[in-house]
């Protein structure tokens, strides 16, 4: 039995507004924070519900297409995240300041050559840098469109990503509009994430100043005035994290809800989002999925399970955004600071999907825990086996044959038989699950070397629910409710799956749903 599914939009908009925070250096909740400023401008200027409406999914949605291309951005400027970090205090429209913040990724990128080479380099980026940087930022506004579209925005919201570098002096990219020509929006946008930006990284004084200075250019002066006669006002309370229910508190209703089809196409362009930052990573996500699925299927779970693996794997690498491309990027050995900020990729992925409340603990879980190993020698929790539910054993095996079957900078990719030995010497030193494993490789293609049986010991998708809900504390009859069964059903399925795993008591059941990880799923990062 599959639960209904009833996503608010909003909570998926937020997942991504945590994705593009780290993709650009930001610090927490920037997205989340500027959208504040942003509908506070917008209550000033007494906007009409549908322009306010458009206000907020800008702000939150803004750079949902940055990961376009960004390996090109990496290979011209090195780490990327810090040239963006910088960019977002720089008046674009300044080319003395622009080209100041370009030397410096210039510096930085090419650190280990000599000066008389460094500064031949400096001076051939900084003559490639703009005939560089257009088209990616053209692509950039292509991508946040293409993805608004999936995400069920309408066209004018669609409409607004397209100019999310546009200004309104006309300095802006990649089609140079100005004044009017720059949705409302985009203007109210720009000024309240620029002012957010400046706030954070020059202080109140000095992000005042700038914004002054910065009238008639990136903002019409009436909005900057706007905004400057009461600047402490908007910016009230966004030097800290902004809560979940605060974000949603303020999207104008009607809020959009998204059934189990919507979801699973935001899901994956969300995967596509993450993938797209990488050449070699193209399709990544969607092929971990695809494997998590049919496993799981050949696992004989739960079709809840089953789909939050799927979900899960769209979006696992979504904490790998705050690792610069250029890192990725590397033919050698990561140096053991880059090691330890890659590793931690899976905590912020989970930290993304804590936006989804309970209804995203099962997916977020799985993230959290999807290079972990059985033995404990995994990351970033260094979780063992009692803590790894089947659904995360099915994940964390799925990820480890496609990673192996797909090229890197630093090695290519192994034949599918390759992987599989690879899989199954890591089920001999007791590092991967066996069952899981066995069932990612069927789904492969693999011929399998263990005995196809329905379940998890025998038992059957339904009697692996009951068993869930007796193992919590339910009667039979409780768990009969909640799962739309009769009682007596219930308790067929009680003395069924007791008989399968040798027990007689709900105690003994209890502990036996812990040990193989079949509990339900808790959040324990810090």
């Amino acid at each position: 039995m599959s639960t209904e599914v009833s996503v608010r939009r909003a909570d998926l908009m937020m997942v991504l507004a945590y994705a593009t925070d780290l993709a650009t250096g930001q610090s927490r909740d920037f997205a989340l924070r500027s959208c504040i400023v942003a509908m506070r401008v917008a209550g000033a200027m007494d906007l009409g519900t549908e322009l306010c409406r458009q206000v907020y999914h800008h702000a939150i949605l803004r750079y949902i297409g940055c990961n376009a291309d960004t390996h090109l951005l990496a290979s011209a400027f090195g780490d990327e995240i810090a040239l963006r970090q910088d960019l977002a205090i720089t008046d674009l429209g300044n080319h003395a300041a622009l080209g100041q913040t370009f030397v410096n990724a210039f510096n930085r990128h090419f650190s280990d050559l000599p000066p008389d080479r460094l500064k031949s380099a400096i001076q051939q980026g900084l003559a490639d840098a703009i005939g560089i940087s257009v088209p990616i930022l053209a692509g950039h506004c292509e991508v946040a469109q293409r993805i608004g579209q999936r995400l069920g925005l309408t066209e004018d919201m669609r409409g607004n990503l397209g100019q999310l570098y546009e200004r309104w002096d006309g300095k802006g990219l990649p089609n140079g509009l100005s004044g009017q020509n720059v949705r409302l929006p985009v203007r109210i946008v720009t000024l309240a994430q620029d002012a957010v930006a400046l706030n954070e990284a020059q202080g109140p004084d000095r992000m005042v100043e700038e914004i002054r200075s910065r009238r008639d250019g990136p903002y019409e002066a009436a909005l900057a005035d706007l905004f400057l006669a009461d600047a402490s006002g908007f910016m009230r309370g966004t030097a800290g994290a902004a809560t979940r229910e605060a974000i949603l508190a303020l999207e104008p209703e009607p809020h959009a809800y998204l059934d189990a089809a919507a979801c699973e196409e935001a899901f994956t362009a969300i995967a596509d989002m993450i993938d797209m930052r990488m050449p070699f990573t193209f399709g990544h996500s969607r092929a971990v999925a695809r494997l998590g699925d049919a496993a799981g299927h050949c696992m004989g779970l739960p079709d809840d399970d089953i789909r939050a693996i799927r979900w899960a794997a769209y979006v696992h690498d979504i904490g790998e955004l705050s690792v610069p491309v250029s890192t990725w990027l590397k033919a050698t050995p990561l140096s053991p600071r880059e090691t330890d900020s890659a590793q931690l990729h899976p905590y912020h992925g989970e930290r993304a999907l804590a936006c989804l409340g309970a209804d995203g603990r099962a997916i977020a879980g799985l993230v959290l825990r999807h290079h972990e190993r059985l033995d404990g020698t995994g990351y970033h929790r260094y979780a063992k086996a009692p803590d790894l539910s089947p659904a995360a054993r099915i994940l964390a095996a799925a990820e480890t044959y496609c990673t192996a079957i797909e090229d890197r900078p630093h090695r290519p990719g192994v034949t599918a038989e390759a992987a599989a030995e690879k899989l199954r010497s890591l089920v001999r030193s007791g590092k991967l699950c066996a069952e899981g494993t066995e069932a990612v490789l069927t789904a492969a293609g693999q011929v399998s070397r263990r005995a196809a049986k329905p379940g998890i010991d025998g038992l059957t998708p339904r009697e692996i629910e009951v068993l869930r809900q007796i193992a919590s504390g339910l009667t039979a009859k409780e768990a009969a409710a909640i799962l739309g069964i009769a009682p007596k059903t219930a308790e067929n399925h009680i003395q069924n799956l007791y008989a399968k795993i040798g027990v007689s008591t709900r105690a003994g059941a209890a502990l036996y749903a812990l040990e193989r990880g079949l509990v339900a799923e808790e959040i324990a990062a810090a």
